[in-house]
């Protein structure tokens, strides 16, 4: 039986993608990686790839290498991970899986307390007994995949999502209503270690990242170093804004246009418009996270891969408006928003 998909609709990878093949961290499509001097302020000066090679021993780059996963992997784990918090779940005889809704604890929706309470109205007292603890941690945002999509089921199995009608659309406002998602950080954490395949104490004892409860802020760790966003790899982090208004993002791809490309295609919204791309090189970044839903559970919101565009004649950032599709642009960032930066493991140099 096939198995549908509800959820924001993003760029995804088909199994004939190339990201299902080895491929290069950054694609670059053009004969020269040269960066013209509008633009050489956004790339990591630190000598040529020979150049910092010369001055590591063989032993440290071929342990360099083995820690960092090449582009293809990053994206496959990445779409593997994405996979994992979507079920899939059995709804209403059918199988379909379900992007997870937006939730931050003490923001918008439901709080940990009144999801138990809706959840105690709405489930048989032997389900909620084992289920409570669950209940309570997925309505913070920080519940790992398995644990999200046994509560999911469980309210779907006690018939929780007919209070919006049937099948996969009614689940997704079912999850609003009952707290289930994800923050921005707790996806991002937990993507981080599934793209580099390694478990919870591994990630501790290598990159130094905390408990997930505790968030995930790459620049505020030692393991991670800043880089330049034409340098940027499938697999980095990237951070927008600055104090307490920020948002995560895990890069599953970068792909750099020539100023030879007729057309630049952007994966789920056409063609690049000629007026953006100017006369110097295009950047294409696809980026994964769970994305804010609003006051209102905006069906936009939650988990999802969605396009950045960085023009390196114009210095302007574009990102796509998620309901209306609309490119918009900004010299600051994405979506308007200050670029903190993009973060790597000093480890993956």
């Amino acid at each position: 039986m096939s198995v549908s998909r509800v959820g924001a609709e993003r760029p995804r990878h088909s199994s004939s993608d190339p990201g299902d093949q080895p491929r290069p961290e950054t694609r670059i499509r053009t004969e020269s990686a040269r960066s013209t001097r509008a633009v050489q302020h956004l790339v990591h000066r630190s000598g040529s790839p020979a150049a910092r090679a010369a001055r590591r021993s063989p032993n440290a780059e071929a342990i360099a290498a083995l820690r960092r996963p090449s582009a293809g992997v990053v994206l496959r784990r990445l779409d593997a991970f994405r996979e994992s918090f979507a079920g899939p779940y059995r709804i209403d005889g059918e199988s379909a899986r379900v992007d997870p809704q937006f939730r931050m604890n003490g923001g918008y929706g439901t709080n940990p307390d009144e999801a138990l309470e809706r959840a105690s109205a709405a489930l048989p007292p032997a389900v909620l007994a084992r289920l409570r603890t669950a209940i309570r941690l997925t309505a913070t945002g920080k519940a790992e995949p398995r644990m999200l999509v046994t509560v999911t089921q469980a309210l779907i199995d006690a018939g929780a999502h007919h209070e919006f009608g049937e099948g996969a659309s009614a689940v997704r406002k079912m999850m609003w209503k009952y707290g289930i998602g994800v923050d921005c950080s707790g996806y991002c954490r937990r993507a981080f270690l599934a793209s580099r395949g390694v478990s919870e104490a591994s990630g501790r004892a290598r990159y130094g990242i905390g408990r997930s409860v505790d968030g995930f802020d790459p620049d505020q760790l030692r393991a991670f170093r800043r880089v330049k966003p034409l340098g940027v790899r499938a697999g980095d982090m990237g951070k927008l804004g600055t104090g307490r208004d920020t948002h995560k993002v895990i890069v599953a791809s970068h792909d750099v246009f020539p100023t030879t490309q007729r057309s630049v295609d952007v994966p789920g919204h056409g063609t690049l418009p000629a007026a953006f791309r100017g006369q110097g090189r295009v950047h294409v970044y696809q980026v994964d996270s769970s994305w804010g839903a609003g006051p209102h559970g905006n069906p936009h919101g939650g988990v999802g891969r969605r396009v950045w565009v960085y023009s390196e004649s114009s210095g302007l950032w574009g990102s796509y408006d998620s309901v209306s599709g609309k490119l918009e642009t900004s010299p600051k960032g994405p979506y308007g928003y200050e670029l903190n930066g993009f973060f790597r493991p000093r480890s993956e140099d």
